[in-house]
């Protein structure tokens, strides 16, 4: 070959090579052109995509916008969604609670409430729900369940004074229970009240009477048929210890008296105290009038005459209560200490005693109250109302022991009358009417009142 051929061959190998470099550049050129324009369409994609998950997002549709940045792998805008559609579950179940708690489903609102948890202010209306369902019970008279409800609340708004007010309407409500001697309904009463004012002692006089009346008694008041006296509006018995007088209307109203006379005052059971209920009005009361008691093993008479009073009042559907207890001359020892006696054993407390003309008979201090007795009077809330004829107050060492004890003592000054006359004018002018809760405390010339406490120097 020669050199001419030679040096063709090179030229046209040159300008192949020169082709295929340009052919190889353009292809790179082709690839990345390809390439960017496939990032650029990638980017587009991306952008749109995430437009879209804003747009979801910024609409409120939290679950589709999830799974929007879910698919462009934002693990941070996922997790908002989430929390937002969490804020979204607890709004709606709060609402929820909330509908119930408007239409009084208060248990079923409580547990909505209570499954929120610490979310807003959730535990706040738990209580609310507890608050409004014990509204509800008190509402429907279940004061013992709405006490409960409320004493779970703590100082919950007027919690305490709502537990306050139950408190003294279901004692209400136990008495009411307890005068109507619906004695099963009382005791639950009782029960559910617990330690309130005197409401154990009023539980165990209810289960007292539930005993009493299951196991009968050897000493009926209504012994047989001719052993009542026909009185117009009431009836009277006749009974070892004296006279008892029960209203034929007898009901829950219906309250009680016992007279006990001086060991010289027999004739009085048969003489103003019977005229008493033949009045055209007598008091709507069950009255025993004992024929003689004097002083002697006073612990045993009252305990007697209790029990006569009461089984009365169980054969007449009554419960004593608002118990009047009255006594002349040596009879003011047993009417004075039977309001300490009847209370410690009973718990039944004497609304007022009534004296007549006990006069000396407080020098006896061995007959009369005991200071623990003193006390007993004082808590039952016994008014002592000591009708004399004068010189007889804070002189007498008994009634200063009364006195400084915290008992309710005032002397009933009488301008005149006698022993008997004291007796009859409480009758005749209305004290005996007002201890019974009948009328106003008499106001006349003949009585002048004053009562005593520590201070008090008279009659000085």
């Amino acid at each position: 070959m020669d050199r001419k051929q030679s040096m063709e061959r090179r030229e046209k190998g040159g300008r192949g090579g020169t082709r295929l470099l340009i052919a190889g550049l353009a292809l790179l050129a082709a690839v990345c052109l390809g390439f960017f324009g496939w990032r650029l369409w990638q980017a587009r994609q991306y952008r749109v995509a995430f437009e879209r998950a804003e747009a979801l997002y910024a609409a409120e549709d939290y679950a589709a916008a999830r799974e929007a940045y879910d698919a462009l792998g934002l693990e941070e805008k996922v997790s908002d969604c989430e929390a937002e559609l969490t804020r979204l579950g607890l709004e709606a179940d709060y609402r929820a609670a909330e509908a119930l708690l408007d239409t009084g489903a208060y248990l079923d609102a409580r547990d909505a409430f209570l499954a929120l948890g610490d979310y807003g202010d959730a535990a706040a209306r738990v209580l609310e729900c507890d608050y409004r369902r014990a509204e509800a019970y008190a509402a429907d008279t279940r004061y013992g369940e709405a006490i409960s409800l409320m004493e779970s609340l703590g100082e919950y708004e007027d919690a305490a004074e709502r537990i306050a007010a139950y408190r003294e309407a279901l004692y209400g409500q136990a008495l009411a229970a307890t005068y109507a001697c619906r004695m099963d309904d009382a005791v639950k009463l009782w029960n559910e009240l617990g330690d309130y004012r005197d409401g154990p002692l009023l539980l165990k006089r209810c289960l007292e009477r539930i005993v009493t009346v299951a196991e009968g008694t050897d000493e009926p008041v209504r012994y047989s048929e001719y052993a009542g006296t026909d009185l117009g509006k009431g009836i009277l018995y006749y009974h070892r210890l004296g006279l008892i007088y029960v209203p034929k209307d007898a009901g829950p109203e219906t309250t009680c008296l016992i007279f006990y006379p001086g060991g010289y005052d027999e004739a009085l059971a048969n003489g103003y105290l019977t005229e008493y209920v033949y009045a055209a009005d007598p008091p709507n009361a069950i009255m025993l009038m004992c024929y003689a008691n004097g002083f002697g093993a006073v612990p045993l008479k009252v305990e007697d005459s209790y029990r006569a009073l009461e089984q009365a009042a169980i054969e007449n559907n009554v419960f004593l209560h608002d118990l009047v207890l009255c006594g002349a001359s040596m009879g003011a020892y047993t009417a004075s200490q039977a309001a300490a006696i009847l209370y410690e054993n009973h718990g039944l407390a004497a609304k007022t005693v009534l004296t007549f003309d006990a006069g000396m008979h407080w020098e006896v201090e061995s007959h009369t109250l005991t200071p623990e007795q003193c006390d007993s009077a004082a808590k039952a809330g016994t008014r002592f109302m000591f009708l004399e004829f004068g010189g007889v107050g804070m002189n007498k060492r008994a009634i200063q022991l009364m006195v400084a004890h915290g008992c309710d003592v005032t002397i009933v000054e009488c301008a005149w009358g006698g022993h008997y006359g004291v007796i009859t004018d409480a009758m005749q002018y209305g004290m005996i009417d007002w201890a019974l809760g009948r009328g106003e405390l008499p106001e006349n010339e003949l009585y002048s009142y004053y009562p005593l406490d520590r201070t008090s120097t008279y009659p000085f």
